[in-house]
């Protein structure tokens, strides 16, 4: 969702009207990351802007559906406040592989999994190292998101101006042909690329790629027997 981005102001009305409108005998929500465009708790508290949603997150977890919230790479600074304001359980080792109705599923936001470039491995443990994290605690909060929104711009205009092509050699796609050498999954489910993707693994899984919610909602849903791609707009 990247909720607080630029230019996505309805996106977090329609997250909200997705979250009232789950059927009440929804099992488990799974949110894959990047759900805000960047969060950092700091000083026991979090962003502004986002009570709605965190309220709508413990409504859901108080009508007896478990909330799994993946830390994605925008949102991975959670340090006990989303947990405890929500109920939800934050994922901080992935993937994570769950047994639903005899399918097995591998789940994940995605970045990280694979074999990725030098400079993005160094970006990580700069971003996510104990040193920036300390850094990040003491200085103004004003210049801390202002220079996350720089980054999270600048990120989107790279991909827009080169976009992503996703194919058989990209990270993800060889990370779950890896793994399903190892272990039976039917299906992988990952996020962070921004791709509305639906395709067989070389062993015969299936793998969904999430679009994000810029241009709509877009989300999997598992019945019990189907697993199928939802991308409807929420009416008032």
């Amino acid at each position: 969702m990247h909720l607080g981005a630029a230019g996505c102001e309805n996106v977090q009305e329609q997250f909200l009207k997705f979250l009232a409108g789950l059927p009440d005998d929804t099992l488990a929500l799974y949110l894959l990351g990047d759900v805000f465009d960047f969060w950092f708790e700091r000083g026991g508290g979090c962003p502004a802007g986002f009570d709605s949603v965190l309220e709508a997150i413990r409504q859901v977890v108080q009508r007896g559906i478990k909330v799994y919230f993946f830390r994605g790479n925008h949102d991975w600074w959670t340090f006990g406040y989303l947990a405890a304001r929500t109920g939800a359980t934050v994922v901080t080792r992935q993937p994570v592989f769950v047994t639903l109705a005899g399918k097995r599923f591998c789940l994940a936001h995605g970045d990280g999994l694979g074999r990725i470039s030098l400079r993005d491995r160094a970006t990580r443990l700069l971003l996510k190292g104990w040193l920036s994290i300390a850094l990040a605690r003491i200085v103004p909060a004003r210049w801390l998101y202002a220079l996350a929104r720089r980054w999270s711009a600048a990120s989107r205009h790279s991909n827009t101006v080169n976009p992503y092509v996703f194919d058989k050699e990209s990270p993800l796609y060889r990370y779950a042909c890896s793994v399903e050498k190892a272990t039976d999954v039917d299906y992988f489910i990952f996020g962070h690329i921004h791709r509305d993707i639906c395709m067989p693994t070389g062993g015969g899984a299936q793998l969904y790629i999430l679009n994000d919610w810029s241009g709509g909602p877009d989300w999997i849903e598992f019945d019990g027997g189907n697993v199928s791609r939802k991308n409807c707009t929420f009416e008032n």
